[in-house]
């Protein structure tokens, strides 16, 4: 069942891939409903940051993670993915990193794990990509051409297995990896807001892995998956949800989007178009914590989109709009090269600044 991938058979073959992904998702949604009742894995709420008002099952990320790994295995059985565009190693370590993660996410559901605790889970999913082999080999330079980060590699031997751990490239990746990971965690304050931006930021990175100057028609396919998860989520995760993503969806999000641009090779801008606010957001809000003496890992209502919603718009409003920030900013990175990319990126940032400024006058303009 080896898939011939040529530019029409590549699309029809994916889109049938991913509509089976959005359903076997959706079902899924049903299950871990039930199951987080049973289990307890809810989220009360309690003000401050918990602006819902009914308790609302969690685990929303076990019904993606497994539709993920599903779909991954099928896949890597049935000759979907081409070894030039991705190793089996490497989606190796990328269902091992989605296990931690749904591992993590159920006992911080369950259990409220500390800043501490929740931690280790991420660092150990965005090892298990490094470890298989996945990293950030190269960086464009401004005059088109490449550097490598390669530069000092060390053996490591752990009984029969042996690894390599190549210096800054290894460093690098772990630390994009936790970056975008940590953003989507630290956006999901709002319904359908992170789900809907890795359908988005999925979608874009899969329209460019299928165009004619990168074809690379296995990582459109992974895309595929990983953005009809979220898809088929959605309707049960749309305002007012009636499930949320969890800690294990909201942490899969980030890892899975932080993945996909590495495999890609040349989407890392893309897949930071897409959750450039997250990031820019997630940067600024960590400073705050930091200057008033507070943890950068504990949450608050601090983020961007709840000063949009005390500014007076709505839940829906307020996800649109960093949905349609991220589809305009994604979609002009498409066709950029490097330089134009660059000054994209700092036009997101001068963006999500702006944003936060005026917000924060509005919130306070109606206080007095």
């Amino acid at each position: 069942m080896n898939m011939i991938w040529n530019l029409p058979n590549s699309v029809l073959a994916i889109l049938v891939i991913g509509i089976l992904v959005a359903v076997c998702s959706w079902l899924a949604s049903f299950l871990t409903r039930w199951l987080a009742a049973r289990l307890q894995a809810v989220d009360e709420p309690k003000g401050g940051r918990k602006i819902h008002v009914k308790t609302t099952p969690l685990l929303g990320g076990w019904g993606i993670g497994f539709s993920l790994i599903l779909f991954i295995v099928l896949g890597t059985w049935f000759g979907w993915f081409g070894v030039r565009d991705i190793r089996s190693t490497q989606l190796v370590g990328f269902v091992i990193g989605l296990f931690i993660l749904m591992i993590g996410g159920f006992l911080d559901d369950r259990f409220d794990l500390s800043p501490r605790l929740q931690i280790l889970f991420p660092i150990l999913a965005a090892l298990s990509i490094v470890v298989s082999g996945t990293t950030i080999v190269q960086i464009t330079s401004l005059s088109g051409g490449a550097i490598s980060l390669l530069s000092r590699h060390w053996h490591l031997s752990l009984g029969a297995a042996e690894f390599t751990i190549s210096f800054p490239s290894d460093f690098l990746t772990l630390i994009w990896l936790l970056a975008v990971t940590y953003a989507t965690k630290f956006f999901d304050g709002l319904d359908g807001l992170v789900s809907g931006q890795m359908v988005i930021g999925a979608g874009l990175i899969a329209a460019l892995a299928l165009t004619h100057t990168y074809f690379q028609p296995s990582v459109a396919l992974l895309a595929v998956i990983v953005g009809a998860a979220f898809f088929g989520f959605l309707p049960a995760n749309l305002h007012p949800a009636k499930q949320f993503l969890g800690e294990s969806g909201s942490t899969i999000a980030g890892f899975s989007l932080g993945f996909l641009s590495i495999v890609a090779g040349t989407k890392v801008a893309t897949a930071f178009m897409a959750l450039g606010l997250p990031l820019c957001d997630a940067s600024l809000v960590a400073f705050g914590r930091l200057v008033r003496g507070v943890s950068p890992f504990r949450g608050d209502d601090t983020h961007l989109h709840f000063k949009l919603l005390k500014t007076g718009l709505s839940q829906k409003k307020v996800v649109l709009i960093f949905w349609i920030v991220a589809l305009l900013f994604g979609s002009i990175a498409l066709g950029l090269q490097t330089r134009g990319k660059i000054l994209l990126i700092v036009a997101l940032i001068g963006l999500t600044v702006l944003l936060s400024f005026f917000a924060g006058l509005m919130i306070r303009s109606r206080k007095v």
